[in-house]
């Protein structure tokens, strides 16, 4: 993909976030919300999920395929969705071509994460496997990048915030997931 297109008024991006829940609860949701560069909303759609499942990867290739036609970003506010239901990045990728930017607002703790992993997960070698510890420093945010350059990425990321730190697509998908 030429990564110029990107800066384009009317690129798509498909933001997703995941909605509050409980460590009882069985499952939860994950919100994508499809928005324009010129910040006009498209398009929402709901998915569910299971608590510390396996199956966030599939239900956010099931949104692209349903509603991401034209889409040319992914962006997520981290990859763990629903407790420990690890986004593979990687995988999402590899099946839709379209170029993943990945933020959050502190810098993981890896040795933390994995100790969680291997104490409640007999998979925590697979799920572990999917997370990437290349994080760039933006601003005050951590930034991963799939498919796309991190130079690129900033400088995508520096257009989509109107105010505060959290791009505006992450924000208006965390505000709707904080409801549903």
């Amino acid at each position: 993909m030429d990564q110029n297109s990107l800066f384009n008024k009317d690129t798509r991006v498909f933001a997703f976030d995941d909605s509050p829940f409980s460590r009882n609860d069985v499952s939860t949701n994950i919100v994508g919300v499809i928005v324009r560069k010129d910040m006009y909303i498209e398009s929402l759609i709901r998915k569910e999920i299971k608590v510390d499942g396996l199956d966030a990867t599939d239900r956010i290739l099931e949104a692209i395929r349903e509603k991401g036609s034209g889409v040319r970003m992914i962006m997520t506010q981290g990859i763990t969705l629903g407790g420990f239901n690890i986004l593979d990045v990687k995988r999402l990728y590899g099946e839709t071509n379209i170029p993943i930017i990945n933020v959050v607002d502190h810098e993981p703790n890896m040795k933390a994460i994995k100790d969680a992993l291997r104490k409640y997960f007999e998979d925590w070698e697979v799920r572990y496997s999917a997370l990437s510890e290349d994080f760039h420093r933006f601003g005050p945010l951590f930034v991963q990048t799939t498919g796309i350059e991190p130079t690129v990425a900033f400088k995508f990321l520096k257009q989509m915030t109107i105010n505060g730190n959290i791009p505006e697509p992450l924000r208006i998908a965390d505000m709707i997931a904080g409801i549903v």
